[in-house]
């Protein structure tokens, strides 16, 4: 029987690091081919990002290549409802990376430093996770 133990801080950026590169990498070509203000290219990546977070939630069990990268698995079989809440709450996550107030990056850094961190430190899993229903990934050891 394997035994399971919680993912790292380091290991859930990594996945979602992943998960970001390769949603940029899909964007590149329509950033380019877009005629249109750099908001509505802003939009418009967020969309493709919620997109393909729905995509890997209805038709690959809600396992993104960043958790098939980093061999991580969601612990237990959680409800569409949750899956959906942490799809929208990982978007708008994601979107700081897009927006600012004061310097580039600034929403960005104050969502890892002053929110996700601190909930996976505390928590074991993110804070968009932990909204959704507690929902936390494992490796198998």
């Amino acid at each position: 029987m394997r035994s399971f133990h919680s993912t790292t801080a380091w290991e859930k950026l990594l996945n979602s690091a992943v998960n970001v590169g390769i949603v940029l990498i899909l964007f590149l070509p329509l950033w380019l081919w877009l005629d249109t203000t750099i908001t509505v290219k802003k939009m418009a990546l967020i969309a493709l990002f919620f997109t393909l977070k729905l995509g890997i939630l209805f038709f690959n069990q809600n396992r993104s290549l960043g958790m098939m990268l980093t061999k991580t698995y969601w612990k237990e079989k959680y409800p569409l409802r949750h899956q959906l809440i942490q799809a929208v709450l990982y978007t708008l996550s994601f979107s700081t990376l897009l927006w600012w107030v004061y310097f580039p990056f600034d929403l960005f850094l104050a969502n890892m430093l002053l929110i996700q961190l601190p909930t996976v430190l505390r928590t074991g899993t993110t804070f968009h996770g932990y909204v959704a229903g507690r929902m936390v990934t494992v490796k198998r050891g």
